[in-house]
């Protein structure tokens, strides 16, 4: 279990607290970390480091990893080292958060108009008195950054469903709104 620190123990010990910080820096949008301050580790392992630590940080990050799993999977690293690699990363936490949000945003559409009508159907070719309510939504979106145009999606719904709707909306609003708050 303790085997998967084995690029990170190829870091001078002295250097590899600076290392995580010089990953996450990475991760957040900082530059990149330098092969050269690390020369001792061979090139392909230190890539492997580097993703071993963005691993790392992630899961912590999402609440997969304890620290007693940090210091376990780290553990050829020695205890004091291993707990200190988790208390970097979880006092980095909210930056490693706003860089996973960025990531996920960057691959997401955004809506960047909406419109809507509502009619009344009276009667159809089966139901002579129907006298239902029907909301058509036409959403006008943009796709990831990496793409070009635009796409609309139209959706008609019954007033039930609207209702659904909206309470999955303030539902999804709340959750943002206490994400936020942390």
């Amino acid at each position: 279990e303790g085997g998967v620190a084995v690029p990170l123990t190829l870091i001078q010990p002295q250097y590899l607290l600076q290392f995580v910080h010089h990953v996450i820096d990475y991760m957040c949008g900082g530059p990149g970390v330098s092969h050269e301050m690390y020369k001792d580790c061979p090139l392909d392992k230190f890539w492997l480091a580097i993703q071993q630590v963005k691993t790392i940080a992630q899961e912590v990050t999402l609440g997969n990893l304890t620290q007693e799993k940090v210091v376990s999977l780290l553990s050829p690293l020695g205890q004091k080292t291993a707990e200190n690699v988790y208390h970097i990363v979880n006092a980095r936490n909210a930056e490693v958060v706003d860089h996973m949000l960025r990531e996920t945003l960057k691959n997401t559409q955004h809506l960047k108009d909406f419109d809507w009508n509502v009619r009344l159907s009276v009667a159809s070719d089966k139901v002579l008195d129907l006298n239902e309510c029907f909301l058509t939504l036409h959403l006008h979106t943009s796709p990831p950054q990496s793409m070009k145009g635009t796409s609309d999606l139209c959706v008609e719904m019954t007033a039930p469903q609207v209702d659904s709707l909206l309470v999955q909306l303030k539902s999804a609003q709340d959750t943002l709104t206490a994400l936020s708050l942390e």
